[in-house]
């Protein structure tokens, strides 16, 4: 019996060694890991990726108050040059084929002011198919009292 409870835990112990996948659009799991991919694709500059990933219907709120389409989306993130970003205070909500996603985003290096407080996003992925589509996103300056 010793023997049975020991070769179990030792084939559970060596199951989480190894090397971690690195995150990528194949293997990301929720909206969250899609949400840091989709930023990670705007500082990489691959605007093959962050196009794939916007819906034919995406509407985006950028933090002027514009309401851009999928197409004026792309512009905007392109010409926001973003460096390095942290998302905080996050928050996922399952809602049928839907994910809402709340959080406060924060960008260095980006030719856009933003303000050291951060950027609050809500963002919604949409399950299609085989992949998640980012239908809507609005990003809203967070105001220091």
């Amino acid at each position: 019996m010793r023997i049975l409870f020991a070769l179990t835990a030792f084939v559970l112990m060596a199951g989480c060694a190894g090397e971690p996948k690195r995150l990528a659009w194949n293997n990301a799991t929720g909206a969250e890991q899609h949400e840091r991919l989709l930023w990670q694709a705007v500082r990489d500059k691959d605007w093959t990726s962050v196009e794939r990933r916007l819906s034919a219907t995406f509407v985006g709120v950028n933090p002027d108050g514009q309401m851009l389409d999928r197409a004026g989306w792309l512009a905007y993130l392109k010409s926001a040059q973003a460096g390095d970003f942290s998302l905080g205070d996050l928050s996922v909500q399952p809602e049928g084929v839907d994910m809402k996603v709340t959080y406060i985003l924060h960008l260095q290096g980006s030719a856009r002011q933003a303000p050291a407080s951060g950027l609050r996003v809500v963002s919604v992925w949409q399950q299609m198919k085989t992949r998640w589509m980012l239908t809507t996103t609005s990003i809203i300056p967070i105001q220091n009292n």
